[in-house]
């Protein structure tokens, strides 16, 4: 199912075969932890593909919000997320602008609440 959504942006050329390798990496190991929360992990695999083609393609990067970040750094699940994102991120084909990272944190938040 979320891999699925990879492979149709994919054969769609929406994102690159590097992009879906990493994020396709990504889903297997996240899916059983959260496979209870597939509407919001896959938000946010999906947010991940296209920031990492983003970033590849040397597009502009959006900034989250400062009062919807202020709620992230705020959330309960912050210290977690933050820890799980730092760790997707080390096998990342291209190193992620902090702006791209806030929205990641933001999906990752979601999915420990």
């Amino acid at each position: 199912m979320l891999s699925d959504r990879i492979e149709i942006l994919r054969e769609a050329d929406v994102i690159s075969e590097k992009t879906s390798l990493y994020v396709l990496s990504v889903i297997e190991q996240l899916e059983h932890e959260f496979s209870e929360k597939e509407q919001i992990l896959e938000m946010f695999t999906t947010h991940l593909a296209m920031c990492i083609q983003r970033v590849l393609d040397h597009e502009e990067v959006e900034e989250l919000d400062d009062f919807l970040w202020k709620q992230v750094e705020e959330s309960s699940s912050y210290g977690e997320a933050n820890k799980l994102l730092q760790k997707l991120l080390i096998d990342a084909p291209c190193e992620i602008p902090e702006g791209e990272k806030k929205f990641l944190l933001m999906h990752l938040c979601n999915l420990y609440q």
